[in-house]
């Protein structure tokens, strides 16, 4: 092996690996999902309800997943968002913030449209404990946890 080569390969593997990341303009899925660059993506930490489940708030039913949706929507319209890919997956793990820093993750926590995932480490379930107090989105009504909806199979259940 010439010296060019081995000082090449001493380099890669002295070097931590770059993690990618994408930035453009972001196309909504649902309340915790998005499309970047191409790329399906899922803010990192978070769960948001499913479209089509329903919750309710002074007696009524409400479609939660489709105003998660639009939560996102309103967070990310007309600014390009930057994205760095955490992992493997389809969608892809992603913290994804706009050009001033706001994490869109931490942003869905605060409104109250998405939950924390519930793990001790989770540092966004502060930001939860402050939705919950503050009786923002989800938290002015019942809901059912986006994990235990689809574990019930999407069922209501409320």
């Amino acid at each position: 092996m010439g010296l060019g080569r081995l000082v090449l390969l001493l380099l890669a593997i002295a070097l931590p690996a770059r993690a990618e990341t994408l930035s453009g303009p972001a196309r909504v899925i649902t309340g915790d999902r998005l499309e970047v660059g191409g790329r399906l993506l899922a803010l990192a930490g978070i769960d948001a309800p499913e479209p089509g489940q329903s919750c309710r708030r002074d007696g009524r039913k409400y479609d939660c997943g489709r105003i998660a949706a639009t939560a996102l929507m309103d967070l990310t319209a007309g600014v390009p968002v930057t994205c760095e890919i955490l992992g493997p997956g389809d969608p892809a793990p992603a913290r994804c913030r706009l050009p001033d820093g706001y994490d869109l993750a931490e942003g869905m926590v605060y409104t109250g449209w998405a939950l924390a995932w519930p793990r001790e480490d989770n540092p966004l379930r502060s930001q939860e404990q402050i939705a919950r107090s503050k009786k923002h989105g989800l938290w002015r009504g019942r809901f059912v946890v986006p994990w235990a909806w689809r574990a019930e199979g999407g069922s209501e259940g409320d």
